[in-house]
């Protein structure tokens, strides 16, 4: 008997670029069947009103302030979302039992008791007369956890699938990079400093560039170290104490004044150094640990090399596993939506700092 469910799982992450998509097949267990991924790019005016409007957003009554233009915003992402959808299930012409919707984060602050993420769940639901699972964070929230990172045990079921002994570290670099640790029964995960926001963020706001593809201009420049040793002493980027983190945190001044390749140069090699240290120092007892990277910045050729310089550890890309790194999230996204629907546990204490291993997620049926 097949316990299986076809579910598609949707992702807007901290890049604000667009939307992954991605359908699969499991019984929110051991099974998994990845049937297919799409992506969809924000138009760039969208991308300009979103990414304008999450830069102005500080707390929880900042929104309620502008709760007209996140209205507005929050329907026309829904929209998108609910586009790529039609088109994905269409060219597969499959029976979607449940969609995992994430959202649009717009702000994180699991200390203050919430995590907002933008889309309307009612009107995706209605425009896809499909169950639609969201709001998966708030009950981790809730039980005293952060929220974040929920991807974990999806990453646990990828491990066993790749069939790895050795402890596996699973580091995905989206706008901000966290880590999944698996081996045997021990399952840990937590945020480990910037991913792509600082680099993206600079080159957005000095050039209207997305991103530094394969890492070619922080190739070109000059790292300056002196800047990074003085900032590294000063701020806050040893994240040992810290478990999740808001894009808003990051804050990319500190390479004001040089020139625009050497700035690039530096924040590459800043956020590499931070993701390293923290991770030797979490590891600092184990040599044969394997790191697998997904996410965006797994393609920073010159970010990934510099990991390679800092760290001892064997390096992989999930690529090399004949997985398509671009789609890890949207598809943890439809696996915990069947979890969520199967009352299935989401969160635990070693992943989100959760009291005790949680369920999640909401369900919304509007058709």
């Amino acid at each position: 008997m097949d316990n299986s469910f076809i579910a598609l799982g949707l992702m807007s992450g901290t890049s604000l670029d667009g939307i992954d998509a991605s359908i699969i097949k499991s019984d929110g267990e051991n099974n998994l069947d990845i049937i297919d991924n799409k992506y969809f790019n924000y138009p760039e005016e969208f991308k300009k009103r979103l990414s304008s409007f999450i830069l102005n957003i500080n707390n929880r009554t900042d929104v309620e302030e502008n709760i007209s233009t996140y209205k507005s915003l929050e329907r026309d992402l829904t929209l998108y979302h609910s586009k790529i959808s039609k088109k994905i299930i269409s060219e597969n012409n499959l029976n979607i039992q449940l969609i995992g919707f994430h959202g649009q984060t717009i702000i994180h602050k699991p200390k203050d008791g919430y995590s907002i993420q933008m889309g309307d769940a009612n009107l995706l639901s209605q425009e896809l007369k499909e169950k639609v699972i969201y709001n998966f964070r708030a009950n981790d929230i809730k039980n005293n956890g952060e929220g974040a990172p929920l991807t974990p045990v999806y990453h646990k079921l990828l491990i066993n699938k790749f069939k790895i002994n050795n402890p596996t570290l699973i580091l995905n670099i989206g706008g901000i990079s966290n880590y999944t640790y698996c081996f045997n029964d021990t399952l840990a995960a937590k945020d480990i400093g910037p991913g792509n926001v600082l680099m993206d963020g600079y080159l957005k706001k000095t050039k209207g560039i997305d991103y530094d593809k394969n890492g070619d201009i922080a190739l070109s420049g000059n790292i300056n170290k002196d800047i990074i040793n003085q900032f590294y002493e000063h701020e806050f980027y040893n994240v040992q104490q810290k478990h999740s983190f808001d894009r808003n945190e990051f804050d990319f001044s500190f390479v004001k004044g040089l020139e625009f390749q050497d700035a690039v140069a530096t924040l590459t090699y800043f956020t590499a150094l931070i993701i390293s240290n923290n991770i030797k120092k979490k590891f600092e007892n184990q040599n044969e640990i394997e790191i697998i990277l997904c996410g965006g910045g797994r393609k920073n050729i010159t970010l990934v090399n510099h990991l390679k310089d800092l760290m001892k550890y064997k390096i992989y890309q999930i690529d090399d596993f004949k997985i398509d790194g671009d789609f890890i999230e949207s598809q943890a996204f439809a696996y915990l939506s069947i979890r969520s629907y199967l009352k299935k546990l989401i969160s635990f204490p070693s992943t989100t700092n959760v009291k005790s291993p949680v369920t999640g997620g909401e369900i919304k049926i509007n058709y």
